[in-house]
């Protein structure tokens, strides 16, 4: 039932047996990761998931889109309950399948192998990079504004910003 943990780095840690007990009650030993997600860093991950950067970027559009600002927060509270749907879904499949891995656990737990390895592949080649690609824009163009009152800020000093934002997540 003892057994020794040794942290090998953040939210990672090796698992080895008690040498008295002979097995090891059905757990894994090696190295596993830490089940740490407390209330507060769920709910933060819970809506960093769901609202995203986004809520920064569309603001401007949906203003434009819909021609009144009554219209607008109709449609911000519309979205906002389609999101809390979402959070809710995924609390309550945090709650039913108890793996790591998020969606990944959920889509190999109902769909099976096949399709959690595409979502992983698909996620790590194109949605994660994609999603940093698009906060790196927000954040340049928000960046260079003050510095360009009245006018868009020229592209390239934009791109090169967010070259550089990127480049900076990059290292951590």
């Amino acid at each position: 039932m003892a057994e020794e943990f040794k942290e090998i780095g953040p939210g990672v840690e090796f698992r080895e047996p008690n040498k008295s007990s002979k097995s090891n009650g059905g757990q894994t030993t090696g190295l596993v990761l830490k089940k740490e997600v407390g209330l507060i860093s769920g709910i933060t991950l819970i809506i960093g998931t769901m609202i995203g950067s986004g809520i920064f970027i569309s603001p401007k559009g949906v203003l434009l889109g819909s021609g009144s600002i009554g219209l607008t927060l109709l449609v911000w509270a519309g979205c906002g309950v389609i999101a809390l749907g979402g959070s809710i879904s995924y609390v309550e499949l945090g709650t039913a399948i108890r793996m790591s891995g998020a969606e990944y656990a959920y889509i190999l737990k109902g769909m099976g192998e096949l399709p959690a390895f595409l979502f992983a592949w698909t996620s790590v080649i194109v949605l994660k990079p994609s999603s940093v690609a698009a906060i790196a824009v927000a954040f340049a163009e928000y960046a260079t504004q003050p510095f360009f009152p009245g006018c868009t800020p020229p592209a390239p000093i934009m791109k090169l910003l967010a070259v550089f934002c990127i480049g900076k997540l990059g290292q951590h």
